[in-house]
């Protein structure tokens, strides 16, 4: 305080005497006072705050890396790291755990035709046709025809429904068949769909469609949270034929036309008894999202897809995400990489794995297996970028082969082992995908999916270039600050 009143008085140009009159001492006096006051409370909020950050860390269990990741950011910059955290940080709460968990419990009792829910679902099934479709023009045109050639119901959900011409077009088709008297529900991540869920989807309201968005990033109550996402993307057309992959209904995706912007991804058709738990896992979060009883799809739940006429292949479909006790998707592709005996192929358009899956794919290095990383040579997320090459460095030098794929975007998502199964769908080889996101994978252990995917994937190499001759591997002292920088935030991408 007697700081502040020497400073004052020098600021007055010497004249001390001005500061002893009763309403300048008043108001220097409530100004210090409010000042203190102000610290003091934004101190005690900002420890509040910090322990609920705490606590929150430690009932969630999270890994290290996250904490960290975290705690770094609301270390330097807490009046942004802590809103951040509560807006994005959530992972598994429990109040939606046990919401989302309960209902998955009533959907997979429904699914066994009301009786006590099994303690391990069937997600393993054969006789399915599978076929390949290579990338984002055939892709759009698959769907445009599976939508032409449904009679009963489309079942649609996206993580990203643009708001340019495919979309456009995309819309309409569902419109025509929604007029014509087909069922059609479209499912939108409320945040990757942000702008295309109101006036764009209205046609299709208007003509007798369901919309229905999931997790509504405002208002930002217990149920809802900006960080947990629905990622999968999968379209049902008459409760037996899905499509799926990673492509999203937007222009970089899905084009009428090979433009040089139209990612390259794939996505296939499969037919058969491996559709229920496509049914399944759409009425759950069709359900979550719009409050209604699973009880009102009684019918679609108990539904068993027929055998496919030419269905030689066996098909295992495996969810995750908030929903679940454990992370499924996680634990099975670890296992993949363990238990690889020959070679591994991964496609990714991402790449910040979490530390297990990492070492284990050093050891399959050092142990000699003939492991392959193929990624785009520049992404879409420059931050992505930079965090992974911390890994890839590391890979790099215990023999794994990292190939980047130079022309375009590549976001594809596949896993190949041994030439004897195979791994797609929604989920990227990052922490988000693996543990966070709601995602959905598809395994295939039948010798024509292996072989379409190998072929796709061997195409796919042509056009790589190595990580050695990329130069990406040699990079600079500043470059490599900026990686070790991101490769700490790697666990918030």
């Amino acid at each position: 305080m007697l700081v502040e009143i020497a400073d004052a008085a020098t600021a007055t140009g010497g004249h001390a005497h001005l500061l002893l009159e009763p309403v300048h001492w008043a108001q220097d006096a409530w100004r210090i006072a409010d000042d203190l006051l102000g610290q003091h409370l934004r101190i005690f909020i900002g420890f509040v705050l910090a322990l609920l950050v705490v606590g929150r860390l430690t009932i969630e269990k999270r890994n290290p890396s996250n904490v960290y990741a975290w705690g770094l950011v609301i270390f330097f910059i807490p009046w942004l790291g802590v809103p951040l955290y509560f807006i994005f940080g959530g992972r598994k709460i429990r109040k939606l755990v046990r919401a989302k968990l309960a209902l998955n419990v009533f959907t997979a009792k429904l699914a066994a035709g009301g009786a006590a829910a099994p303690a391990a679902p069937q997600k393993k099934f054969g006789h399915n046709s599978f076929q390949l479709f290579g990338d984002g023009v055939e892709g759009f045109n698959a769907l445009r025809a599976e939508i032409a050639g449904a009679k009963k119901s489309i079942h649609l959900q996206t993580f990203i429904l643009g708001r340019d011409e495919p979309a456009r077009q995309i819309i309409a088709d569902l419109v025509a068949k929604a007029r014509a008297g087909v069922e059609v529900k479209l499912l939108l991540d409320a945040l990757g769909c942000l702008g295309a869920t109101g006036r764009f989807v209205e046609p299709l309201r208007q003509a007798g469609g369901r919309v229905a968005r999931f997790m509504p990033v405002v208002p930002l109550q217990t149920k809802w949270s900006a960080n947990l996402r629905n990622h999968r993307k999968f379209a049902i057309f008459d409760r037996d034929r899905v499509l799926v992959g990673g492509q999203n209904i937007d222009r970089r995706f899905m084009d009428a036309r090979d433009t040089p912007g139209l990612f390259v991804d794939f996505g296939a058709v499969i037919a058969g008894p491996a559709v229920a738990p496509f049914n399944e896992s759409f009425t759950g979060d069709w359900c979550f999202a719009t409050g209604e009883s699973p009880e009102k799809f009684r019918d679609l739940l108990a539904y068993k897809p027929a055998d496919s006429a030419d269905g030689t292949e066996e098909v295992e479909v495996v969810t995750c995400g908030p929903d679940a006790d454990g992370d499924m998707l996680w634990e099975r592709l670890l296992i993949l990489v363990q238990q690889c005996r020959r070679e591994l192929t991964i496609v990714t358009p991402y790449f910040v794995p979490d530390e297990v899956l990492f070492r284990s794919l050093i050891v399959q290095g050092h142990l000699g297996r003939k492991v392959r990383i193929i990624l785009p040579e520049t992404s879409n997320h420059i931050l992505a970028d930079f965090a992974r090459h911390y890994y890839l460095r590391q890979l790099h030098d215990a023999g794994v082969e990292v190939l980047l794929y130079t022309p375009k975007m590549m976001h594809a998502k596949l896993v190949l082992v041994d030439g004897e199964t195979a791994l797609m769908g929604s989920a990227n080889m990052d922490i988000r995908s693996l543990f966070v996101n709601f995602e959905i994978g598809v395994f295939l252990t039948s010798g024509k999916a292996i072989s379409d995917l190998t072929s796709w994937t061997d195409k796919l190499c042509r056009d790589c270039v190595t990580y050695l001759d990329s130069g990406h591997a040699g990079a600079g002292a500043n470059r490599r600050v900026m990686e070790d920088f991101a490769h700490l935030l790697g666990p918030l991408l």
